[in-house]
């Protein structure tokens, strides 16, 4: 009798610890970024500035528990129109064949003062669910900065919960 109440005893605990995960729905979602940089030459290393938003994306989303890939960072001449841009459209197709839920344009304009605009879409179907501006021009610490580009990243990925 006391090992049948053993193993009843060991088969309930053990449904019980599968059914706790499925009363806590997991909150990470699928995120994938791409970051493009305006107003500089074509030719030349990337910005420290768009380096501080490309990591700071990476950061805040990995923190949050979401996964997360990210596009190499591009560069154009001038600041892509309102919208979806035509240039992300093979990094966006490749995020969906990757299974991600959601894709991030963060649009980084150079020189000073510096215009950041993020623009976050459902990539079932390409709706732009969020968008959200960012203008820095007062010289401040590279620190004080970083964790300012951290908070308007941190408001945007709380869209994602």
């Amino acid at each position: 009798m006391k090992r049948e109440n053993f193993i009843v005893k060991k088969y309930l605990g053990l449904v019980f610890l599968l059914f706790i995960p499925g009363i806590f729905p997991l909150a990470a979602a699928n995120v994938s970024f791409l970051v493009i940089e305006t107003g500089l030459p074509k030719d030349g290393p990337a910005a420290q500035y768009s380096i501080m938003w490309e990591n700071s994306l990476m950061d805040v989303f990995f923190e949050m528990g979401h996964i997360i890939s990210n596009s190499p960072m591009m560069r154009l001449d001038k600041k892509p129109p309102d919208g979806f841009p035509d240039i992300a459209e093979r990094d966006f197709e490749e995020a969906q064949e990757g299974g991600m839920a959601y894709f991030l344009v963060a649009v980084v304009e150079h020189p000073i003062p510096y215009k950041v605009s993020m623009r976050l879409y459902r990539i079932r179907n390409q709706e732009m669910i969020r968008e959200q501006f960012y203008t820095y021009g007062a010289p401040k610490t590279e620190k004080e900065e970083y964790d300012n580009i951290k908070r308007a990243v941190a408001s945007m990925a709380a869209r994602l919960r």
